[in-house]
């Protein structure tokens, strides 16, 4: 994961305002701007790639700092993540209720989207399907454990009655 798309950046951004606040969103840009990226003072511009390495220390310190160390939390991320860009992204799998429809596109559109990675959808049965992402190197959990709230909450809003994932492996 060298390069992720702005977007993924965008989003932890927008979770954290919705979450806690403009005033907690302002400070911790502040905290997390350098002399190569001042957040505080530049938008992220959603289609820029950014270098993976700075996600990872984005992540860290929300980790740290607002979700008290609870992982879990990233999942939640993904989730509130799906419900803003379902609707940007994914309008007609959502209108016509087409889950295994919109995994195809989110794979075909992964790097419109993410910037990195390759997901692959295996239909197994009219009930299961196999999704494998592939980030071509060892990523942060906090990335898998997002990446699969955004997956289970779209499958959820595209009319999948009862979303179970089962992780087989997991990309850190």
């Amino acid at each position: 994961m060298p390069w992720i798309k702005g977007l993924v950046l965008l989003s932890r951004f927008e979770y954290l305002e919705k979450k806690y606040g403009t005033t907690v969103y302002q400070e911790f840009l502040d905290t997390i701007s350098t002399a190569d990226h001042n957040f505080a003072k530049q938008p992220v511009d959603t289609a820029n790639l950014y270098a993976d390495d700075l996600l990872v220390a984005i992540d860290q310190k929300l980790l740290e700092v607002h979700f008290k160390r609870d992982l879990e939390e990233f999942r939640k991320l993904g989730q509130w993540n799906a419900q803003n860009l379902m609707p940007k992204y994914f309008q007609l799998y959502l209108s016509e209720q087409k889950p295994v429809d919109f995994l195809d596109q989110f794979s075909r559109l992964r790097e419109m989207l993410i910037g990195t990675g390759e997901t692959k959808i295996n239909v197994l049965d009219k009930k299961t399907v196999l999704v494998c992402t592939d980030y071509g190197q060892p990523i942060p959990r906090n990335v898998c454990l997002s990446e699969q709230g955004f997956i289970a909450e779209g499958l959820r809003l595209c009319g999948s009655k009862k979303v179970q994932l089962t992780e087989e492996s997991c990309a850190s």
